[in-house]
Protein backbone atom coordinates (compact mmCIF):
# COMPACT_ATOMS: atom_id res chain seq x y z
CA UNK A 1 0.00 0.00 0.00
CA UNK A 2 3.16 2.13 0.69
CA UNK A 3 4.57 2.17 -2.96
CA UNK A 4 0.52 2.76 -4.29
CA UNK A 5 0.52 6.06 -2.27
CA UNK A 6 4.34 6.34 -3.47
CA UNK A 7 3.59 6.14 -7.28
CA UNK A 8 0.45 8.03 -6.50
CA UNK A 9 2.12 11.24 -5.13
CA UNK A 10 5.02 10.77 -8.23
CA UNK A 11 1.61 10.64 -10.34
CA UNK A 12 0.72 13.78 -9.08
CA UNK A 13 4.14 15.45 -9.52
CA UNK A 14 4.26 15.03 -12.63
CA UNK A 15 0.81 15.89 -13.38
CA UNK A 16 1.57 19.26 -12.29
CA UNK A 17 5.23 19.49 -14.13
CA UNK A 18 2.87 18.50 -17.29
CA UNK A 19 0.71 21.00 -16.31
CA UNK A 20 3.69 23.60 -16.34
CA UNK A 21 5.19 22.53 -19.15
CA UNK A 22 2.25 23.21 -21.15
CA UNK A 23 1.77 26.23 -19.94
CA UNK A 24 5.49 27.21 -21.38
CA UNK A 25 4.66 25.59 -24.57
CA UNK A 26 0.97 27.87 -24.88
CA UNK A 27 3.22 30.91 -24.32
CA UNK A 28 5.84 30.16 -26.80
CA UNK A 29 3.04 29.31 -29.24
CA UNK A 30 1.58 32.83 -28.34
CA UNK A 31 4.31 34.39 -28.91
CA UNK A 32 5.74 32.59 -32.01
CA UNK A 33 2.09 33.85 -33.13
CA UNK A 34 2.49 37.45 -32.26
CA UNK A 35 5.76 37.84 -34.32
CA UNK A 36 4.27 36.26 -37.04
CA UNK A 37 1.86 38.70 -37.41
CA UNK A 38 4.14 41.52 -36.68
CA UNK A 39 7.08 40.33 -39.13
CA UNK A 40 3.86 40.37 -41.78
CA UNK A 41 2.59 43.84 -40.88
CA UNK A 42 6.31 45.19 -41.61
CA UNK A 43 6.46 43.36 -45.02
CA UNK A 44 3.23 44.90 -45.87
CA UNK A 45 4.72 48.09 -45.03
CA UNK A 46 7.91 47.75 -46.39
CA UNK A 47 6.48 46.97 -49.69
CA UNK A 48 3.58 50.00 -49.25
CA UNK A 49 6.87 52.32 -48.92
CA UNK A 50 8.81 50.50 -51.91
CA UNK A 51 6.20 50.57 -53.94
CA UNK A 52 5.35 53.95 -54.04
CA UNK A 53 5.54 56.13 -57.34
CA UNK A 54 4.97 59.53 -56.88
CA UNK A 55 7.24 62.09 -57.46
CA UNK A 56 9.55 62.84 -54.67
CA UNK A 57 12.65 64.97 -53.72
CA UNK A 58 15.85 63.13 -53.44
CA UNK A 59 15.97 63.85 -49.42
CA UNK A 60 12.10 62.05 -49.21
CA UNK A 61 13.65 59.25 -51.04
CA UNK A 62 16.35 58.68 -49.04
CA UNK A 63 14.56 59.34 -46.27
CA UNK A 64 11.62 56.50 -47.47
CA UNK A 65 14.98 54.01 -48.80
CA UNK A 66 16.24 54.45 -44.83
CA UNK A 67 12.72 53.49 -42.93
CA UNK A 68 12.70 50.47 -45.50
CA UNK A 69 16.43 49.62 -44.90
CA UNK A 70 15.39 49.66 -41.43
CA UNK A 71 12.31 47.33 -41.51
CA UNK A 72 14.01 45.03 -43.27
CA UNK A 73 16.62 44.69 -40.67
CA UNK A 74 13.79 44.52 -38.28
CA UNK A 75 12.29 41.83 -40.07
CA UNK A 76 15.36 40.06 -39.97
CA UNK A 77 15.11 39.97 -36.45
CA UNK A 78 11.61 38.64 -36.47
CA UNK A 79 12.57 35.61 -38.23
CA UNK A 80 15.51 34.99 -36.21
CA UNK A 81 13.51 35.02 -33.42
CA UNK A 82 10.71 32.87 -35.46
CA UNK A 83 13.33 30.45 -35.60
CA UNK A 84 14.26 30.28 -32.07
CA UNK A 85 10.81 30.13 -30.86
CA UNK A 86 9.83 27.04 -33.37
CA UNK A 87 12.97 25.32 -31.79
CA UNK A 88 12.07 26.25 -28.23
CA UNK A 89 8.16 24.92 -29.22
CA UNK A 90 9.72 21.58 -30.41
CA UNK A 91 12.25 21.01 -27.34
CA UNK A 92 9.09 21.80 -24.79
CA UNK A 93 6.78 19.41 -26.39
CA UNK A 94 9.52 16.79 -26.42
CA UNK A 95 9.49 17.53 -22.44
CA UNK A 96 5.57 17.60 -22.14
CA UNK A 97 5.36 13.91 -24.13
CA UNK A 98 8.38 12.70 -21.99
CA UNK A 99 6.57 13.66 -18.60
CA UNK A 100 3.67 12.30 -20.26
CA UNK A 101 5.08 8.85 -20.88
CA UNK A 102 6.63 8.98 -17.25
CA UNK A 103 3.33 9.44 -15.59
CA UNK A 104 1.83 6.67 -17.88
CA UNK A 105 4.78 4.65 -16.98
CA UNK A 106 4.06 5.27 -13.26
CA UNK A 107 0.14 4.09 -13.44
CA UNK A 108 1.31 1.43 -15.49
CA UNK A 109 3.49 0.61 -11.91
CA UNK A 110 0.57 1.21 -10.11
CA UNK A 111 -1.92 -0.62 -11.54
CA UNK A 112 0.46 -3.51 -11.69
CA UNK A 113 0.89 -3.08 -7.20
CA UNK A 114 -2.81 -2.93 -7.12
CA UNK A 115 -2.77 -6.09 -9.02
CA UNK A 116 -0.37 -7.86 -6.68
CA UNK A 117 -2.12 -5.91 -3.73
CA UNK A 118 -5.53 -7.79 -4.76
CA UNK A 119 -4.03 -11.04 -5.32
CA UNK A 120 -2.18 -11.15 -1.61
CA UNK A 121 -5.59 -9.83 -0.29
CA UNK A 122 -7.27 -13.06 -1.90
CA UNK A 123 -4.95 -15.22 -0.66
CA UNK A 124 -4.93 -14.10 2.38
CA UNK A 125 -8.85 -14.35 2.49
CA UNK A 126 -8.46 -17.80 0.96
CA UNK A 127 -5.99 -18.77 3.63
CA UNK A 128 -7.75 -17.83 6.38
CA UNK A 129 -10.91 -19.41 4.88
CA UNK A 130 -9.49 -22.68 4.93
CA UNK A 131 -8.03 -22.10 8.17
CA UNK A 132 -11.48 -21.43 9.69
CA UNK A 133 -12.99 -24.76 7.83
CA UNK A 134 -10.52 -27.13 9.50
CA UNK A 135 -11.14 -25.60 12.64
Amino acid sequence: MKKIKVLDLMTKRHAISRMRAAEVLNKLDNELENCRKITDELNELANEKSNTTEVSTSYLFQAERYLVMKLMAQKEILLNRQDYLSDEISSASKNVSAIQSKIDLINELKLKKLGELKAKQQDFEEQELQTMKKR
